[in-house]
């Protein structure tokens, strides 16, 4: 018997808490009074006491008579949470032996890692005690990926805001066995452990991949890391994220009676200049760093990598500095620049341009005659002169409608090719297994077919490339703009897309194309 009064009789029955209503009227809010000095009575609802304290001569059973030590254990098993159901008074009356009975519970339940200092938890009835607490597995370091600094190739701006094209480290030399680049390897993880004793097992750090050219650097394992070395001397390159060394010419003088003009496959540094006539192509970058620049010379060309020219170009006409990266340059004169991006130092004169973008500096920066055709934009501080001289600004933009449909044309076209292939290798399938029995007009036959699918299989490599440069464009694609921060003078023709407009007084600003007009 747990109480008795006027009102009813509370007693325990097989572990079930058993209310025997005598006469109605009891505040369902003082049971909590009962609760309490009962800390293992556990209601099974207030409805069903409810219910039961207004039923009179009948017996309801209220709740559960709950164990003086309750073990409860998360799902991850990670956490074990103590219950101790009896009152402070109790509690403080028969700590110890409480505790002791605590721990024998634990052990029973199995909770044997992590358990924590019952006797240094505060204790209130009814909140449960962290009891025990897991040790979760701890992932592993990544790989770590490290490669040498590449030089940023921008002219530096000075304090008034000018470039300076005089100084740009243009070209990183490296000697054989420099370093370029290293990864440590993923580390193993740290083991966990749930409160029951059993070992979570720890995931190893995530792998990367290290890029470089096998050509040109080796790898050399050093104790838990992946080190680079320069397999020779040459030039830093990174083309697409893959680090590499160029090969590289150095021309101490002048490109000249004394060398002829340079074809080379790689980098080439000129550290004189190049004299009228004389030409240098190569695949890698060109750099000239004379001061005095170059005057007349034939060709600057570089198939894959950039160009820089220290001191300008005086062109007479002739010049043509053409690169698949991008051109920076002091100053132009009469010549012609073709390139992804063209940066010029102080001014363009007489000159034709052809990029996606062009940048004249903007705070001196002279565009003066000749045309400037940029796909994207075309920037500088004064466009034409007081003369009037006609000065073409022509930032065409892309229409990426029609990119689109070039795109779909070209992907059509590369899997005809496909299908030719394909017909092709079944032709020839009759000609492989006749082997070396073939002869005369059969053999000449055979080697026609092989010779047209490996052109096909060429077209189908360069269609790709198309391919995917196209469909870049167009996801990078940006409205043509056309900005002059000084002054455009009159005579000066601003073309944007299909739209054209003849400067008639001076003006400056950011022109493009708003709503389908011009605003200039």
């Amino acid at each position: 018997m747990l109480v008795q009064n006027e009102f009813f009789d509370l007693l325990v029955r097989e572990e079930k808490v058993i209310l025997r209503t005598k006469k109605n009227g009891f505040p369902l809010k003082s049971f909590d009074a009962i609760t309490r000095e009962h800390p293992r009575l556990k209601i099974i609802s207030f409805p069903v006491l409810r219910k039961a304290l207004t039923e009179v001569e009948a017996e309801h059973i209220i709740g559960n008579w709950i164990p003086t030590i309750e073990v409860a254990i998360a799902a991850d098993k990670m956490t074990a949470q103590l219950y101790i159901n009896v009152s402070t008074k109790e509690f403080e009356e028969n700590k110890q032996s409480i505790l002791n009975q605590a721990e024998k519970v634990l052990d029973d339940t199995g909770v044997i890692y992590g358990r924590t200092i019952l006797q240094d938890e505060p204790f209130k009835p009814g909140e449960s005690i962290i009891a025990a607490l897991g040790r979760k597995p701890q992932k592993g370091e990544d790989a770590v990926v490290s490669y040498i600094e590449i030089p940023e190739r921008r002219p530096m701006i000075r304090e008034d805001g000018s470039a300076d094209y005089f100084e740009m480290n243009f070209v990183t030399p490296i000697k054989q066995g420099d370093w370029l680049g290293e990864k440590t390897s993923p580390q193993e993880g740290i083991d966990g452990k749930d409160v029951l004793g059993n070992d979570l097992a720890a995931r190893r750090g995530e792998d990367a991949k290290i890029y470089f050219d096998t050509k040109s650097v080796a790898d050399e394992q050093e104790a838990d890391r992946v080190v680079l070395k320069a397999s020779h001397g040459g030039a830093l390159e990174s083309i697409d994220g893959v680090i590499s060394v160029g090969k590289q010419l150095i021309i101490s003088g002048n490109v000249g009676p004394e060398t002829g003009s340079i074809k080379f496959d790689g980098s080439v540094a000129v550290y004189g200049t190049v004299l009228a006539g004389y030409s240098v192509n190569a695949t890698g970058d060109i750099s000239v760093e004379g001061n005095e620049g170059i005057t007349n010379a034939k060709e600057i060309q570089s198939s894959e990598g950039d160009i820089y020219i220290k001191g300008g170009i005086f062109g007479g006409g002739l010049t043509i500095v053409e690169a698949q990266g991008n051109i920076f340059v002091k100053h132009a004169n009469n010549c012609k620049l073709y390139g992804k991006e063209v940066h010029v130092g102080l001014y363009l004169l007489g000159t034709e341009v052809i990029a996606e973008s062009v940048f004249i500096d903007k705070n001196q920066g002279k565009i003066i005659g000749g045309e400037i055709k940029a796909l994207y934009k075309i920037e500088c501080a004064f466009a034409g002169n007081s003369h009037e001289r006609k000065t073409i600004l022509n930032a065409k933009g892309i229409d990426k409608e029609v990119m689109y449909m070039e795109v779909q044309e070209m992907a059509k076209s590369l899997k005809e090719r496909q299908g030719i292939i394909e017909k092709l290798e079944q032709h020839a399938l009759p000609f492989r297994n006749s082997g070396s029995l073939m002869k005369g007009s059969q053999a000449e036959a055979y080697e026609k077919i092989l010779a047209t699918i490996e052109s096909n299989r060429d077209a189908i490599v360069e269609l790709d490339k198309e391919i995917q440069l196209g469909l870049r464009k167009i996801k990078q694609s940006v409205p043509a703009q056309i900005e002059v921060t000084k002054e455009a003078y009159p005579g000066t023709i601003i073309l944007i897309g299909s739209k054209s407009s003849t400067l008639h007084s001076g003006t400056k600003g950011i022109f493009e194309i708003i709503d389908g007009v011009l605003n200039v």
